[in-house]
């Protein structure tokens, strides 16, 4: 209980900085870009912990893409603790795009239950669902959740919420939390994105999948430490 309290403090710090980014100005459409995005890949371990003074309870990694006409903002220590956050911006005019950070999450193994697995999803999902989301919305209007389900990341299994809300300034965002339990110990991990539903239409699926924040979600993978 201590350790969840910890990650929603977190999480609060980084619901009132969306505030504060970019407008829901039109004239921009990520899915319409046609330049190839090639991937930069993060490393989270010991050297972390040297460069930023930031524990990392088990290494891991990000794909994180480098999108023609998005600019990539990372912020290695960002407000609130967390490991990281990066932000998509448009370059002219600038407006906020989608971000997404990483903060740590305690999910017991469950070895005791008759299917570990199954309740390590169904606790992960009741993180989401009762911890994270009322905090990531606070501040804003229409906080609703649309989905939460199962999902596969890096060959393991995870839980992903999708959600929205309104930002007064941006305007309609979609909210997607992704708890990604470590398969060998109960420390874990989870994202939290944003995205700009004015200038990143998702529609379904396949659409929130091309977002740049889930690409990024999607591609975390547990290293050897």
């Amino acid at each position: 209980m201590r350790h969840l309290l910890a990650t929603l403090i977190v999480l609060a710090g980084f619901a009132n900085g969306v505030q504060a980014q970019g407008s829901g100005e039109a004239g921009f459409n990520l899915f319409d870009l046609e330049g190839a995005a090639t991937n930069r890949v993060f490393l989270f371990d010991d050297g972390y912990t040297e460069d930023y003074g930031i524990e990392v309870p088990v290494p891991f990694s990000l794909a994180v893409p480098n999108q023609d006409g998005v600019e990539l903002i990372a912020d290695g220590q960002p407000d609130g603790g967390a490991f990281a956050r990066f932000t998509f911006v448009t370059g002219d005019p600038r407006q906020f795009v989608e971000n997404i950070q990483v903060v740590t999450a305690t999910i017991p193994m469950l070895e005791e239950a008759e299917d570990p697995q199954a309740a390590r999803v169904e606790m992960s999902a009741a993180l989401l669902r009762d911890r994270v989301f009322p905090v990531a919305v606070q501040d804003f209007e229409g906080g609703e959740i649309l989905a939460i389900e199962a999902y596969e990341f890096d060959g393991y299994v995870g839980v992903q919420l999708i959600g929205r809300y309104t930002d007064p300034e941006i305007g309609p965002m979609l909210l997607r939390l992704a708890a990604h339990p470590n398969p060998e110990a109960p420390a874990s991990y989870v994202t939290v994105a944003n995205i700009n539903l004015t200038l990143v239409p998702v529609t379904d699926g396949e659409t929130l999948r091309r977002s740049l924040s889930s690409r990024v979600a999607n591609s975390l993978a547990f290293t050897p430490g």
